[in-house]
């Protein structure tokens, strides 16, 4: 570990959650949990990503930070503290910028980010708002009401995030949400972990399509109900384009497919051996079933930031994050975004090339590959038995002794089996008990 890594691990010791949500958000990364999650997903950061940048962040993160603890330490009624603009609390909603949705399109905003106010003493909240959409957003919707496929594509959504800090905001609703547009109650798609007051709504927090209730042509007033337990939060209102999930595909095969070289050289870094470890590793399987959907992939796919080889496939996953967006990967578990996806060359030339039958293939030193077949053994027919004597194998002779009365006849019958057996080497397929030496003791065949 450098000396800058590590001095950046020490700062992180007095950082608060909201200056490592704001590192998280200036990376990209998810800003969802508590203050030890947060704190590991940072120190990741610096082990495994880290950059000049990133660095020189948590260093003016820090600066501020002790200049804030000076502060309240040592007051001084003629120094004030230059407080840079990025933190200041009357801008801080006013920087604030939500997350970008892959399956939401920004066509233009009809509310900047506004703060929740509490007006009065209660928990309970309610924040009055008033929009009115300009021409061109009016244009847009009218015409995405009246285009011929039916498909109403143009949408006014309401997102709500925390204003806490500047950066990316991911959505999130406050604890006991309702929506009123023009006094009419608005759907809210929000489950809660627990009944405990004061619960905010599990993620994902999606977007609230309140286009069904807007005036296209007049003012519009929408009020948000919320509980107030000390969070700060704020609201706004785009227009925005819904994406499928075929299109964010398609887009993906045109600007996130990967070079052979790159993926080959990835491949290459996993066989090299090293000189201090007495293990090398000379052949590495990887599978063509997608783990999502235990499927054969189509478009094999990883998240950027993901270290292993296997993949999954990019359509699945996409219709899987349209219908519930949480956007972790399959494999690692790890955050995936859609802008990080990154579709493997190699992999797709291999699932053309190789037959349908295979799941499964081997990445040999040479950057080679060959399929591997597992010869699946049919559990339902019996192993093959070599009868005494002969040098042809007889698969499975089972007599019923059962039958016969005496001790005699028994006798008579096994040797009158073997005896036709080895002349004309028959093979008799007979389900039944065979019974041993002892006139009650039985034994069960059983077949492997």
């Amino acid at each position: 570990m450098s000396t800058d890594v590590l001095e950046a691990t020490v700062m992180l010791e007095v950082f608060r959650v909201t200056d490592l949500r704001v590192v998280l958000s200036k990376m990209g990364k998810s800003r969802v949990g508590l203050k030890k999650e947060l704190l590991k997903r940072v120190s990741d950061l610096l082990l495994n990503e880290c950059t000049p940048e990133l660095l020189s962040f948590i260093r003016e993160l820090h600066t501020l930070r002790q200049r804030s603890r000076d502060s309240r330490t040592k007051p001084s009624p003629v120094h004030i503290i230059s407080m840079p603009e990025c933190v200041s609390p009357v801008s801080v909603c006013e920087e604030t910028q939500m997350i970008k949705l892959p399956f939401y399109h920004t066509l233009d905003t009809v509310l900047t980010p506004t703060p929740l106010v509490p007006t009065c003493g209660g928990i309970m909240q309610i924040s009055d708002f008033l929009i009115h959409l300009n021409a061109n957003q009016q244009t847009q919707i009218k015409k995405s009401r009246t285009s011929q496929s039916g498909s109403k594509s143009v949408r006014v959504v309401l997102r709500i995030c925390y204003s806490e800090s500047v950066g990316v905001e991911e959505d999130q609703y406050p604890p006991n949400i309702s929506v009123l547009v023009n006094h009419v109650n608005c759907p809210v798609q929000c489950s809660y972990s627990s009944d405990k007051m004061g619960t905010e709504p599990s993620r994902p927090c999606c977007p609230i399509d309140i286009t069904p209730e807007l005036y296209v042509s007049f003012t519009n007033r929408f009020s948000v109900m919320w509980g107030n337990f000390g969070k700060n939060y704020c609201v706004a209102v785009y227009l925005v384009r819904l994406v499928s999930s075929q299109e964010l595909l398609d887009d993906l095969r045109r600007t996130s497919v990967e070079q052979q070289e790159l993926c080959r050289r990835r491949v290459s870094e996993k066989l090299c051996s090293d000189p201090e470890s007495e293990i090398t590793t000379t052949r590495l399987q990887i599978s063509l079933i997608c783990p999502l959907v235990k499927m054969r992939m189509s478009v094999p796919c990883r998240a950027r930031g993901c270290s292993h080889l296997q993949c999954f496939d990019a359509s699945f996953y996409l219709q899987m994050n349209e219908r519930k967006p949480r956007w972790i990967c399959p494999v690692c578990h790890r955050h995936a975004p859609y802008d990080a996806l990154r579709i493997d060359s190699v992999l797709c030339e291999v699932l053309e090339s190789c037959g349908e039958d295979v799941e499964e293939i081997e990445f040999l030193s040479d950057s080679t590959w060959r399929a591997v077949r597992h010869d699946k053994h049919n559990e339902s027919d019996p192993l093959p038995l070599k009868h005494k004597g002969s040098s042809k194998p007889v698969e499975s002779v089972i007599v019923d002794l059962t039958q016969f009365s005496s001790d005699d006849e028994e006798f008579q019958k096994e040797e009158t089996v073997s005896t036709h057996l080895e002349d004309k080497s028959v093979h008799f397929r007979k389900s039944g008990i065979v019974k041993t030496s002892g006139p009650k003791r039985k034994t069960k065949v059983k077949n492997y």
